[in-house]
């Protein structure tokens, strides 16, 4: 029996993905592990690769389709099942003509499914802007072919030339249209359905990072011979997870039924790449220390900008932080990846005049915005938290380098 290949689900909120680039051809043979296909979501660019040595079977969607996840996309002939068969070049190629022609009748079958047309037909349409609900379909149980389509422009006197239609883009000297590549349109899908489900609300506090500062400047050398980049964000990622234990609202999603509060803290920290963003998550952020925050925020990235991200690797996040500051920018009003009820914005780090004790002096200061979903929490709930964050970074014990870190000295102080 044939090995499906299927859509993974590479996140809690991703539905589809679409197919980029088959790496292989039906009839070649495979080895376990070996990639096949290349997939994009709004959340990972990623190969699939093959959970069995054996034969590819069928490619059931082409390049550029985009399926629903835990879709098949095509069958593996498992070698233990062809043991002993021979898998000659020439039975191959005779399959593989075979396979192609039932493959291409499959994939216009399930184009047609909810009422879609083949891709073909479907190309007509657009480019000639036919309404195919007015076209009149010969082909098996009324389907709308390509003769019925040629037919139907005939009687119409549609001529070859594309007509466009309304709303249609018009690009003008001077110029240029960019396509939207599959993230990004997954993106924009996902973020506008965010801002229309969600009750968006932002507040900023203003944090003084000096200690941290002055504890990465103290401890540079030490870290560099862990082969650590420090940055500020593992400071942060430690300060939200001790804040969100604290104030667990924050660590929740919104469900028709009532709030999900996640007693476990997987903390997503968004990348921005050429093509787009991507949040890689770090799992159980709350049983990790500063280094090891440090080193897995360090891999993520590099693994995110290499494409190298497995499927796990952006799932089941709790709880995001962006880090827009890294462009120089103060603050933002970041959007929220639903289900989540919040995300956190990193502004830059500047030194900055301030007032303490009535005096003036040079600190190194930032901004944190959090927008939170308003249906989920109310602002106290959303400054409370952020105060908490505050006061674990800027209480922050400036101390030589050591594996076991304390990372505050202050408690808690209630809102003004």
């Amino acid at each position: 029996m044939p090995i499906d290949v299927i859509m993974p689900q590479m996140g809690e909120s991703v539905a589809e993905g679409t197919i980029l680039k088959w790496l292989v051809h039906e009839g070649d043979r495979v080895e376990k592990e070996q990639p096949i296909v290349e997939i994009s979501t709004d959340k990972i660019d990623t190969e699939v690769p093959a959970s069995v040595t054996g034969v590819i079977k069928k490619i059931l969607y082409p390049e550029g389709k985009t399926v629903p996840v835990q879709t098949v996309i095509a069958h593996i002939e498992a070698v233990e099942q062809t043991e002993g068969a021979d898998i000659s070049e020439e039975k191959l190629k005779v399959a593989k003509a075979v396979e192609k022609a039932k493959v291409t009748e499959e994939i216009e079958k399930a184009e047609e499914r909810g009422r879609r047309y083949s891709p073909l037909v479907r190309k007509l349409a657009q480019e000639y802007a036919i309404n195919l609900e007015e076209v009149k379909g010969t082909g098996e149980g009324g389907r709308v072919t390509k003769r019925d389509v040629m037919d139907y422009m005939a009687s119409k006197a549609v001529t070859p030339a594309p007509s466009r239609t309304e709303g249609e883009t018009k690009v003008f000297e001077r110029e240029t249209l960019i396509p939207f590549n599959p993230k990004r349109k997954i993106t924009a899908d996902r973020m506008v359905q965010s801002k229309r489900t969600a009750a968006h609300v932002t507040t900023v506090f203003e944090i003084d990072m000096t200690s941290i500062e002055r504890y990465r400047e103290l401890n540079k050398n030490a870290l560099k011979r862990e082969e650590i980049h420090l940055t500020y964000l593992p400071f942060i990622t430690l300060a939200t997870v001790r804040a969100l234990k604290e104030h667990p609202l924050l660590n929740s999603s919104w469900t028709d039924e009532g709030i999900v509060q996640k007693n476990y803290y997987n903390i997503g920290i968004a990348v921005s790449l050429e093509d787009g963003l991507i949040v890689p998550v770090v799992h159980d952020a709350d049983k990790k220390d500063l280094l090891q925050l440090a080193q897995e925020i360090q891999d993520l990235a590099q693994r995110s900008r290499t494409k190298r991200l497995k499927p796990e690797d952006v799932q089941g996040g709790t709880f995001t932080i962006t880090n827009y500051g890294i462009n120089g920018s103060l603050f933002g009003t970041p959007v929220i990846v639903l289900p989540q009820a919040a995300i956190l914005g990193v502004g830059s780090v500047l030194k900055r005049p301030v007032v303490i004790a009535d005096a003036i002096a040079i600190r190194s200061m930032m901004y944190l915005s959090l927008s939170f979903d308003h249906r989920i929490m109310d602002g106290a709930n959303a400054d409370m938290f952020l105060r908490r964050v505050k006061n674990i970074l800027e209480g922050w014990e400036v101390s030589p380098y050591k594996k076991e870190i304390s990372y505050e000295k202050t408690k808690s102080s209630p809102p003004a």
